[in-house]
């Protein structure tokens, strides 16, 4: 995939992703907001029905007394006179002219009047509904004028506001106060009511509202848990709401790794393809050149020369063959098709064998290689032919990433279930970020665009896959220009 494409990719789906996250967060707020107000109202209307309540508790007993003691009729002035009598005995009486008694009809003032005549008290049913109205609004005031406590007690009190607040689908701690005469003066309060705290709270309504004459009865409600409520009913939504925007990240973030893993796999085989184009026709080159001599009849007549590039000719297909067989080696390894051949072999047997191979190279290159064989028990389960390939790799690979007169040292060792084997080397060394990737296939130490040392890019990752096979461990530990050791431990149960 094309860089710049990438880039705008990778750019269009973090805007789109980040978009999507401010608009849930601005619509979890307002439905937040929403959810407040609705809160908000219900307790308003639970407090409303809680005055309501109280006014209607207070009112029906002083209507059924007021129908049972008032004296109606009118005098010898014409006007209706109202006498009501009190739970004290004191007379209380209102007169109104029969022309300003409000919406008095004639036929409700003649059945007043007849009621008199015959020397009655007019029952409720002869009372017209102008002045029933009357003797509502009169209820009510004198209702008002009784202090809350003669009223109702604390008890009675909070029963009926949390049967309101239940009726309104609240169901809530709180506490509860009720002010009269002044704003701080509390005459009911719940028990452990924080003061200051209902002195604050915006749940405040008015009892008796259709007083006119005391309007100081204040009911204050105070919901200590409210955002804890509010949240937890709306939890559902917004845990629903934040797993499914969790999960839009996480196969945002997973889609872009696996774009990243494929873009970085691709480049890899591309210089796989690369090095292995060269690798191989390096070979080829030299047995065509090679064969090409051998049929010059002059060249070929001397037996010499014959031998001589016969010789090379073997040499570069056994190299091409090795090519070969190791990529054929990964894909069996990767098919899980790779079987092993585990038998007991002396370690450091093949170490020695292993080392020797190297001794004319070292040689050339004035290089040496030690070995500290110290293992007292050196025989261990291995299949032979692939250990071998494993200590020829890490062997060849400390040779050749290596600028100067190669010095390779080789430790073995016995730990608690097993040997351990070192491969030291005084080459390039390698950086932390190397040290993690070094054993992924096609993965080969970059100098800035240059690979100036031959290979595939799998010679690791096949030591890796063999140390696995045996169920051992094998690790890197090294410092930039200052080596690299590479640490086996072969269990002996394996």
């Amino acid at each position: 995939m094309n860089k710049n494409l990438l880039l705008f990719t990778s750019i269009l789906l973090f805007l789109g992703l980040f978009g999507v996250g401010v608009v849930q967060i601005f619509w979890l707020k307002d439905a937040i907001n929403s959810r407040e107000q609705e809160f908000d109202k219900a307790v308003f209307d639970a407090m409303n029905d809680v005055s309501t309540k109280i006014e209607d508790l207070s009112f029906h007993p002083l209507l059924s007394q007021m129908m049972q003691t008032n004296k109606v009729h009118t005098n010898e002035n014409g006007e209706l006179v109202i006498e009501m009598y009190n739970s004290y005995g004191s007379d209380n009486g209102l007169t109104y002219s029969t022309d300003n008694a409000p919406g008095l009809s004639a036929q409700g003032e003649n059945k007043l009047l007849s009621s008199r005549a015959y020397g009655q008290r007019p029952s409720a049913d002869y009372y017209p509904p102008e002045l029933q109205h009357m003797q509502d609004f009169m209820a009510h005031q004198v209702a008002s004028m009784q202090p809350i406590t003669e009223l109702l007690d604390t008890a009675k009190l909070n029963e009926i506001i949390l049967a309101a607040l239940s009726t309104h689908g609240i169901k809530t701690s709180m506490y509860f106060g009720v002010t009269e005469y002044d704003p701080d003066n509390f005459v009911l309060l719940s028990k452990n009511a924080p003061l200051t705290e209902l002195l604050r709270t915006p749940y405040v309504v008015g009892l008796f509202k259709r007083s006119m004459f005391d309007d100081s009865k204040m009911l204050r409600l105070y919901l200590p848990d409210r955002k804890k409520y509010l949240y937890s009913s709306m939890s559902p939504m917004m845990l629903s709401s934040s797993v499914f925007f969790l999960m839009v990240v996480a196969a945002f973030i997973l889609s872009f790794q696996i774009i990243f893993r494929q873009k970085k796999l691709s480049d890899m085989k591309t210089d796989f393809i690369n090095n292995m184009t060269h690798e191989l026709k390096t070979p080829i080159a030299t047995i065509s050149i090679a064969s090409e001599m051998l049929k010059d009849n002059i060249i070929s007549e001397s037996s010499e020369n014959r031998s001589k590039y016969a010789g090379i000719i073997f040499d570069e297909n056994k190299r091409l063959y090795n090519h070969v067989e190791q990529v054929l080696q990964i894909a069996r390894l990767e098919k899980g098709e790779l079987q092993l051949n585990m038998e007991d072999r002396d370690i450091h047997s093949m170490i020695e064998t292993a080392a020797s191979r190297f001794n004319l190279i070292l040689e050339e290159l004035n290089g040496t290689i030690e070995l500290n064989l110290n293992a007292h028990h050196p025989v261990i389960k291995v299949d032979e032919m692939h250990f071998n390939n494993v200590l020829n790799n890490l062997i060849d690979n400390a040779i050749k990433y290596n600028k100067k007169e190669p010095m390779v040292r080789i430790n073995t060792s016995n730990y608690n279930s097993g040997i351990q084997i070192e491969v030291q080397d005084n080459g390039v060394g390698l950086s932390k970020d190397d040290q993690q990737k070094i054993f992924e296939q096609f993965y080969r130490v970059a100098k800035g665009n240059v690979h100036d040392t031959k290979g595939f890019g799998l010679g690791l990752s096949y030591v890796k896959s063999i140390v696995d096979k045996h169920n051992g461990k094998i690790w890197v530990e090294s410092k930039l220009k200052e080596g690299s050791k590479f640490i086996i431990q072969l269990p002996y149960s394996a």
